[in-house]
């Protein structure tokens, strides 16, 4: 099992059960992907149909409703069936992916049956808001985007943050995709999965630094490598948008519009603003950066969109902090760190990013919650420590939450996002990679089988010679 609910109370017995299930439930559940993953969770033993009602609940044979008693969800496992309770539609397909989760094949004289034990369970998050972070390369197939996103709805993420690094084809500027960019026919039902799996999908367009849209370590540039003659669109280099003109703001405004028409309604758009090399702290720049910030956060506001950044150009690494880690921070002083913090609107959330924390608490979130941000802590799979110490620093710091990062090393921490999503819920403290790798396999296999494609199969596309 991938998840442990500590409010778990086993009873003798189990239910056992394959072929086809006709069960009870709100018709968030009566979906397609669900019921997909209810066949690949039976190992192919089993499939499902729902009738529905109004109610937060899930009734297959006649085991009744647990009271919530405060909890997101309640699940009732007895001999004679299953009932699942809930407090929304969200908590209800948590509670689903619970049971889903417990699922165990036997042997039985007419081939596989599936086995779960009796069980009460009440069960909550210990962090709200648990986000995710993907970038869509150009060395990405569409169905790894496809499966990841599968992954993450089994995991119970609330968002995942969706930038397309050259990989979208928009309409304002054919430039803006490679030439084997995928169209917004091919995304919208990846969307349309994801928020039948409960996230909801924030577009994500960096405004400022990495409008190469490409890593900064290949010099490659997804506009200027296609057609120079956009130069004046970037600076000097072509790192960064020049935020000053108003064609650029105007372009900027266009992607935003749609970005948002296809990722559909939602609470957030993140406009990235991080790794501005080469800006230059001048008072001029400074208040320029800021009003700009602000700008787009006022209109995201009328939007009813709240306006996410990186938060490293606001940082300065004071001698104080702990040296075990090592935060990302990009103002040259305490002073100018000082004056970015008081200017950008309170409106904006702050996604800090701090990729070599091992050890709690992580000073950076403390530095933006007492600015008066709110803020989520954002950790990638820099080592098993990094993500305990994450936790630990939302709890203590009651921050928003967190938002996981995967970068370009999926082939290497696609079992970072296991832990991270775990940790929304439980104690991660003391887990080994050892332990959780094999159970994301077994759950890779199972939210998107392979089919006896080679390249498919786990995480990687090969086992020798490849790093992606």
């Amino acid at each position: 099992m991938i998840f442990h609910p500590e409010n778990c109370k086993t009873t003798e017995g189990s239910f056992l059960f394959s072929n086809r299930i006709c069960a009870t439930a709100h018709p968030c559940l009566n979906k397609e992907i669900l019921r997909e993953f209810w066949h690949n969770f039976t190992f192919q033993a089993s499939t499902l149909s729902i009738s529905e009602t109004d109610g937060y609940v899930f009734s297959l044979g006649s085991a009744e409703a647990l009271p919530l008693d405060g909890c997101d969800y309640s699940i009732h496992v007895e001999k004679g069936g299953v009932f699942i309770a809930a407090k929304s539609e969200q908590a209800l397909i948590n509670g689903f992916m619970t049971l889903l989760d417990r699922f165990k094949a036997v042997d039985t004289a007419d081939g596989i049956a599936i086995e779960l034990e009796c069980c009460q369970i009440r069960d909550r998050a210990r962090i709200r808001n648990r986000m995710i972070h993907f970038c869509v390369f150009p060395e990405l197939a569409l169905w790894e985007l496809q499966r990841f996103v599968r992954l993450c709805g089994a995991l119970k993420y609330t968002h995942v943050v969706l930038e397309f690094w050259g990989m979208l084809q928009y309409d304002c500027l054919k430039e803006l995709s490679w030439s084997h960019g995928f169209t917004k026919e091919q995304i919208r039902p990846i969307i349309a999965e994801a928020n039948a799996l409960g996230m909801e999908v924030i577009p994500m367009f960096n405004h400022w630094g990495h409008a190469t849209a490409s890593r900064v370590m290949h010099g490659k540039h997804v506009v200027l490598d296609q057609n120079p003659s956009l130069q004046t669109y970037f600076s000097e280099d072509g790192w960064c948008w020049d935020i000053r003109k108003p064609k650029v703001r105007e372009l900027l405004r266009q992607i935003r519009t749609e970005l948002i028409e296809l990722c559909g309604e939602g609470e957030y758009f993140h406009i990235g603003c991080d790794e501005a090399y080469n800006f230059e702290f001048t008072q001029e720049n400074m208040d320029t950066i800021c009003g700009f910030i602000n700008g787009l956060s006022d209109e995201l506001k009328a939007q009813g969109r709240r306006t996410l950044i990186w938060g490293d150009m606001l940082l300065y690494r004071h001698p104080h902090y702990n040296p075990k880690n090592r935060y990302s921070c990009h103002a040259p002083s305490p002073e100018v760190a000082q004056y970015l913090l008081d200017h950008v609107s309170k409106d904006v959330i702050i996604a800090d990013w701090q990729y070599h924390s091992p050890e709690a608490p992580i000073e950076t979130a403390s530095v933006f919650k007492e600015a008066g941000f709110d803020c989520l802590l954002c950790p990638w799979d820099e080592g098993i420590p990094h993500i305990p110490a994450a936790l630990s620093t939302i709890r203590d710091l009651s921050l928003m939450g967190f938002m996981h990062t995967t970068w370009h090393t999926l082939s290497m921490g696609t079992f970072y996002i296991t832990m991270m999503a775990v940790g929304g819920f439980e104690d991660v403290t003391g887990y080994k990679a050892d332990h959780v790798r094999p159970h994301t396999a077994a759950l890779l296999r199972k939210v998107m089988p392979a089919c006896g494609d080679y390249e498919k199969a786990g995480w990687s596309k090969l086992q020798v010679g490849f790093k992606w």
